[in-house]
């Protein structure tokens, strides 16, 4: 059970509030890079409560900047980019990147009062297919953009699976990533010796967890016994502010990440992404998201989305699938085959994250001992927040991006293995030789789908 003084402590994002100024210390990831052309159409945007348009000049520096004129309040959406800057399409006010007036052309040529007015503007960077956003008050001298992995490997090795909003906060989006046991219930299957098409199964459910504060947030292993003494391992890892790098079921050395970007209070935009160290990842850059074709089998993605939402943020990441359909659950599906009879594994964690409110009331949760990631989680983030509110404390892996640069990992060791030891120098990318691959296929009933 968490306080509802902590629960707004760790959930509300707006501009002076103490987990929105913690989240302005850091680099967030906003757009797809490739969505912001040179020259091109603004996209809205909104970050941490924070209408802005998306855009990108005519030499390709990407911005973010508050969405209406100074002049008379007209929408900048409206405007053109050109020429290095946008333009009102009111009185044709044009700024660049920075913020700054370039030019005034509806002022007589001697007027310099171009030069007094600025608007609101955020830098960009372009990071493993991503345009990032810092939001901080120093915008000369920003950190480094966290180097994760997937922005140092060819493209080819990249798979971008979902954007979505989801109209909920983040922090409960963020806790699913991080909780293992509810794995294998949400995503699973009804009979044991079905085809791992229609969900996961594992005999034991529960798990002994092994929980690590890291410089950079918290790492934690789930280990489950084996008939022969050996132990299946799942880590994740958080990473601060808003990132689970959970194992996924593959043991091939395929990393996945979710991605939670506090759009608001109350909406929240995953991303998620998978990449191979070595290897290209069959599908495609950004494959299709498409609905399993028969009752009960479980796809991995989130279904395909609205046509363009004109007018709302992000304008083009509203799935189909909604709390108003009740993400499409199949009853018969659900009696039969699957665990929920909702047909895809992220539209499952959709619809409980959805479930739980705008903002889950935490004074009214029980939490058991299989919460202790979750706990552990809150606890480093209020902890952060305090120490930056009270004391100016720089949060964790701000001024040290290249903390970043992990894995998780599934895979089988040993009896009697050391866990940190043995996965030590696979989690910080100092290898590229996966430990015991392909082991868990070996299983007497597969888990993987």
């Amino acid at each position: 059970m968490l306080s509802a003084a902590d629960t707004d402590l760790l959930c509300r994002v707006g501009s002076g509030t103490p987990m929105g100024e913690l989240m302005r210390r850091y680099w967030l990831p906003v757009e797809y890079s490739a969505k912001l052309e040179p020259d091109g159409q603004p996209r809205r945007v909104r970050v941490l409560g924070e209408d802005l348009l998306a855009w990108r000049d005519t030499g390709g520096t990407p911005s973010f900047v508050q969405p209406r004129c100074p002049h008379r309040g007209a929408g900048l959406f409206f405007g053109r980019n050109e020429e290095d800057g946008l333009r009102c399409a009111y009185h044709g006010w044009k700024f660049d990147v920075g913020g700054s007036c370039v030019d005034m052309p509806n002022e007589p040529a001697a007027s310099n009062f171009k030069n007094k007015v600025k608007i609101k503007a955020y830098r960009g960077a372009d990071y493993g297919g991503l345009t990032w956003i810092y939001m901080g008050e120093d915008q000369a001298n920003p950190p480094g953009v966290p180097q994760f992995e997937w922005g140092q490997v060819p493209e080819e090795n990249i798979q971008y699976t979902h954007k979505l909003v989801y109209e909920c906060n983040w922090m409960q989006a963020l806790e699913g990533e991080i909780d293992s046991t509810h794995v294998y219930f949400l995503h699973s299957r009804l009979v044991p010796e079905d085809s791992p098409k229609y969900g996961l199964y594992l005999e034991e459910r529960g798990a002994d967890f092994h929980i690590l504060n890291t410089e950079v947030g918290v790492t934690y292993a789930a280990e489950r016994p084996e008939k022969d003494g050996s132990a299946y391992w799942r880590t994740t890892h958080f990473l601060f502010p808003i990132y689970g790098m959970w194992p996924g079921s593959a043991d091939d050395g395929t990393v996945p990440l979710s991605i939670y970007l506090p759009v608001d209070d109350y909406h929240t935009v995953h991303f998620g992404l998978w990449w191979h160290p070595t290897q290209p990842i069959e599908g495609g850059r950004h494959p299709a998201n498409l609905l399993p074709d028969e009752v009960g089998l479980l796809g991995g993605g989130t279904g395909p989305n609205k046509p363009e939402q004109k007018g709302r943020f992000f304008a083009d990441s509203w799935a189909v699938a909604n709390p108003e359909n009740d993400f499409l659950m199949n009853v018969e599906a659900k009696k039969t085959k699957n665990f929920t009879g909702i047909p895809t594994v992220r539209l499952q964690d959709d619809a409980v994250i959805w479930s739980m409110g705008p903002i889950m009331d935490r004074t009214q949760e029980h939490l058991g001992t299989a919460d202790a990631t979750v706990i552990r989680v809150r606890k480093r983030l209020l902890d952060a927040v305090r120490a930056l509110r009270d004391h100016g404390t720089i949060p964790p892996g701000v001024d040290e991006p290249e903390l970043y640069k992990v894995r998780s990992i599934v895979t089988i060791l040993p009896p009697g293995s050391d866990w940190e030891d043995a996965l030590h120098d696979w989690h910080h990318a100092r290898t590229d030789e996966h430990p015991n691959p392909g082991a868990t296929q070996n299983r007497a009933i597969k888990e993987r789908f």
